[in-house]
């Protein structure tokens, strides 16, 4: 299998990260969503990450990919069994994260003159939410197991390090401290973005 990627995604990151828990190999092939030629061709959408199958078929958004990986290979479920919503609002509000730090790098590369401030103070006030209701909620997905909710989040703070800077830390000590603990591990290490 085949995962159109890339390096600063936090998207794609979720998908190598429940490929790693779950010891599958995917050939990862760097994308780059704005220049690509046959991106488009693979998802009309024109996003990353696409999964690539072998018999020809293509897998798309990241929530996706990640439940048909979790269906696969071994070690321990990834999503939830039953009826547990509270690990997959969990799981969106990491993406909420995530896309609101990618939507706010959008606008930062813009020229000056064509940045939307009211959009921007729009996308920092939907991050700083969010680090609030995971700071209030820590005990909701604070577990040793790794989950997609967990993994959700950390791809999404990774993001906003990586591209906004770690200033949220100070006013959040209980979820920097989750967070930290939890780089030691391989998948979290290894995917860790970079420009």
């Amino acid at each position: 299998m085949k995962l159109l990627s890339g390096p600063t995604s936090p998207f794609a990151r979720k998908c190598r990260i429940v490929a790693i828990e779950k010891e599958i190999t995917l050939e990862e092939v760097i994308t780059n969503p704005f220049e690509s030629k046959d991106l488009p061709i693979l998802n009309p959408l024109r996003m990353i990450p696409v999964l690539l199958l072998e018999d020809g078929k293509k897998i798309y958004d990241s929530d996706i990919i990640c439940r048909y990986l979790d269906t696969l290979g071994s070690g321990p479920k990834i999503y939830p069994g039953g009826d547990d919503w509270s690990c997959l609002t969990f799981a969106t509000l990491g993406n909420g994260l995530a896309d609101a730090s990618v939507q706010l790098q959008l606008q930062k590369v813009l020229p000056e003159g064509d940045q939307s401030q009211p959009f921007m103070e729009k996308m920092k006030n939907r991050i700083d939410r969010s680090f609030s209701a995971l700071e209030s909620n820590l005990n909701e997905f604070n577990s040793d197991a790794l989950r997609i909710d967990s993994i959700c989040i950390i791809s999404g703070i990774g993001h906003i390090e990586l591209r906004h800077g770690d200033e949220w830390r100070g006013a959040y000590p209980a979820l920097t401290n989750w967070y930290l603990s939890k780089m030691n591990r391989n998948s979290i290490r290894d995917t860790a973005p970079s420009l």
